[in-house]
């Protein structure tokens, strides 16, 4: 396959040091290739030519795709690791690896040199990115296996969403999880600046100059949404755009969630992980009216939404927060749907059979009718 040819020479091009050439490659590649091995070349070559801003927004895009290629979560721990204030948190990353990859040797070595480090700041100090990560050569039908290894991984992952741990799953999508949440400060201190901090710097993420190469007609993998045209993806960019300074987010979400699962080039999507990450830090949401049948018609259009729902508890949990399942607009045996609900804190007198009105955030949708929520407030309704 010619994608494969180009990720090989990616490769040549990456043990030589040129790593300009590896970008002009692969950023092109992502698109057709299905390969999480181009995101890990594309991201180092970023990191060492100091085009941080894009391996910021590839890295978060790619952990999304690819949540157990291991390459990936490497480079994760490392930038948790640069940017720790004790070794323990430092370890934090690592530590996550060995839960997708346990028995790991090189992983667990690492582990014991932080811990054993009898000077962490300087540890941390020389600690670079080469010492740490080893580049390997691209094995051939990569794609295929990672993808079988993949889905093995998922489904395991989803067992443990439908009970207690459902946070894991979803916490890097969204930032939801502790984990998650600590990788985002992490790569935050390290790429400071980058972040949009108010409405007012919207206006430094535009598609202004990409006039050409804003979507590609010509589909090698299907997509759920395509835009025919380039003035109708910008339209919808700067349409989210506007409807975020109006403080319309979840409309403006699913704007977003249109271009990132559509034809749009690679570099519009990195500037779209950008609008979604400043929705998600928003945390004054307004709450918006899909009913759970909307969700479920496109699932994909809904992750990163604000809903408030209705129905009974059931499976209620308590381990590091709650969980618990919750039928939708239940009433005598009848439901809509079942939500798995996840909440970072505890409720009065919650238990099994309780009717309660949940608001959180929809962080993931697994299949066409799992959705997974995280919960930002949770209300008794006494009849």
């Amino acid at each position: 396959m010619k994608s494969e040819i180009i990720t090989k020479e990616a490769y040549k091009a990456f043990k030589k040091g040129s790593y300009i050439v590896v970008i002009q490659l692969l950023e092109k590649n992502i698109n057709i290739s299905n390969n999480p091995y181009d995101y890990f070349l594309l991201i180092l070559s970023y990191l060492f030519t100091d085009k941080l801003m894009q391996a910021e927004a590839a890295l978060r895009k790619a952990v999304r795709q690819y949540p157990s290629f291991l390459p990936l979560l490497e480079i994760q721990a490392f930038l948790i690791l640069k940017a720790a204030k004790s070794k323990d948190e430092a370890c934090t990353g690592y530590i996550d690896i060995l839960k997708v990859s346990p028995g790991n040797k090189q992983i667990t070595n690492i582990i014991t040199h932080i811990q054993e480090s009898a000077d962490f700041e300087q540890f941390q100090k020389k600690a670079k990115l080469k010492d740490f990560i080893r580049v390997k050569p691209p094995k051939k039908n990569k794609a295929v296996s990672y993808s079988i290894k993949r889905y093995s991984i998922h489904f395991k992952t989803v067992a443990l969403v439908l009970t207690a741990f459902a946070v894991l799953i979803v916490g890097i999508v969204f930032f939801t999880s502790p984990l998650a949440k600590l990788i985002q400060e992490k790569i935050e201190l390290l790429f400071p600046h980058r972040s949009l901090q108010t409405v007012d710097d919207l206006s430094q993420i535009s598609l202004d100059g990409m006039h050409y190469d804003i979507i590609d007609k010509i589909q090698k993998v299907q997509t759920p949404e395509f835009y025919t045209s380039n003035e109708a993806c910008i339209q919808d960019f700067n349409r989210a755009k506007w409807l975020i300074k109006e403080g319309k987010e979840n409309d403006a979400m699913i704007l977003l969630n249109k271009i990132d699962t559509s034809n749009a080039n690679f570099r519009v999507k990195e500037r779209v992980a950008f609008l979604k990450d400043f929705i998600i830090r928003n945390k004054e949401r307004t709450v918006a009216a899909f009913s759970y049948k909307d969700v479920i018609q496109k699932p994909y259009l809904y992750k990163g939404i604000n809903v408030k729902w209705q129905g009974k508890v059931a499976n209620y949990k308590k381990r590091n927060g709650i969980t618990f399942q919750l039928l939708v607009n239940y009433s005598e045996n009848k439901f809509d749907g079942i939500v798995e609900v996840y909440a970072p804190f505890k409720v009065e007198l919650l238990d099994n059979g309780a009717i309660v009105t949940v608001e959180g955030i929809i962080t993931n949708i697994i299949g066409h009718n799992i959705v997974i929520m995280q919960a930002t407030n949770i209300g008794m309704n006494h009849e």
